[in-house]
């Protein structure tokens, strides 16, 4: 058995563990983001969102303009432009994510807490992202990568794609971010804003574990940071397969989300079995599938490339993101009007 990496695995569990509390203190999730906005014009979670992005690109592009971390060889990075996928995957990831309740992490988070019908969405999450990454459904993404993939020089940076100095679209993005954030701030978003704030740090943070403290001389790695889709299907593997994954600072990130929440639920006395309203196993059924096939196609959920792929300022996880925000918002809409 190989030796633990203790920086990935520690550092994993501990910036899951803030994550995940995070998150279920402030209830942060892209469908409740969306649909707040539209269907109320409540910008809280939207500022929130926003505020994590603007802390996370300024750490992330700071830590690769120093030269501390070789943010320019992960994989968000990479020199081919999967349009199709991180399109198309983004967008049934979305429409999936309204159907399940929520988007992954709040899923995860929602099953400790002791919704069944998060479970069930988890569970076909898990099976369908690792049946698209690792069995029946491989053969078939594989195959509409390699027809619609478009092979780049350099990488799929917004900088190298524009064909401008890296650190451009870094400062107008953060300028931009800071204008909208002063044009439509909302008193009322102060704490939501404040734990954006460190949110956004944990996905530097999460570059800085994978790239420095945990790298081996004799054998160095790529860095990576805060991610769920990958590590699910990696979860959804063993229930397939049965064989049991090698600790990563990925899958630690998410045994630390659920591990954390799962005790403060128990502890704040707010695990409470439910059971899935009248009519809805459906929805969460489809909905886990939607998000885990949508997730593996697009190379991430809202965290791996919402977060940190955006931080990179890679173009595929912007049109990702993209594809998720019009899923969600075109299907929050719909089931209002279907309501």
């Amino acid at each position: 058995m190989e030796d633990l990496n203790l920086w990935l695995v520690g550092g994993g569990l501990a910036v899951g563990a803030v994550f995940g509390l995070l998150i279920q203190r402030h209830r942060f999730c892209m469908v409740a983001a969306t649909g707040n906005l539209l269907l109320i014009n409540d910008n809280r979670q939207v500022l929130a969102f926003l505020t994590v992005l603007l802390v996370a690109i300024t750490g992330t592009q700071l830590l690769e303009f120093t030269d501390t971390v070789a943010i320019a060889e992960s994989a968000y990075r990479n020199s081919q432009f999967d349009w199709f996928g991180a399109g198309f995957g983004g967008l049934i990831f979305g429409i999936g994510a309204v159907l399940a309740g929520g988007c992954a992490t709040r899923t995860i988070i929602r099953s400790v807490e002791g919704s069944l019908h998060a479970i069930i969405a988890l569970l076909f999450f898990m099976l369908l992202a690792a049946s698209a990454q690792f069995s029946f459904l491989e053969d078939i993404r594989i195959g509409l990568t390699h027809n619609t993939a478009i092979d780049i020089e350099g990488d799929v940076s917004l900088a190298a794609m524009l064909g401008l100095p890296q650190w451009l679209p870094a400062i107008v993005i953060i300028i931009l971010m800071l204008a909208y954030l002063v044009k439509n701030w909302n008193p009322d978003a102060k704490n939501m804003v404040f734990a954006g704030v460190i949110i956004g740090l944990l996905v530097v943070a999460g570059w800085y574990i994978t790239g420095v403290l945990a790298q081996d001389e004799f054998d160095p790695s790529k860095p990576s940071a805060i991610t769920v889709s990958g590590p699910l299907a990696r979860f959804g593997y063993i229930l397939i397969s049965g064989r049991i994954p090698g600790l990563s600072f990925a899958i630690s990130f998410v045994i630390g989300i659920a591990a954390a929440t799962l005790l403060f639920s128990l502890l704040s006395g707010r695990f409470k079995f439910e059971k899935p309203k009248a009519g809805t196993v459906k929805f969460a059924a489809i909905g886990g599938s939607l998000m885990g096939t949508g997730a593996i196609m697009a190379y991430g959920c809202n965290v791996g490339q919402g977060l940190t792929g955006i931080s990179t300022l890679s173009v595929e996880s912007i049109l990702a993101f993209t594809g998720m925000f019009i899923g969600t918002a075109a299907t929050v809409k719909w089931m209002e009007r279907n309501s």
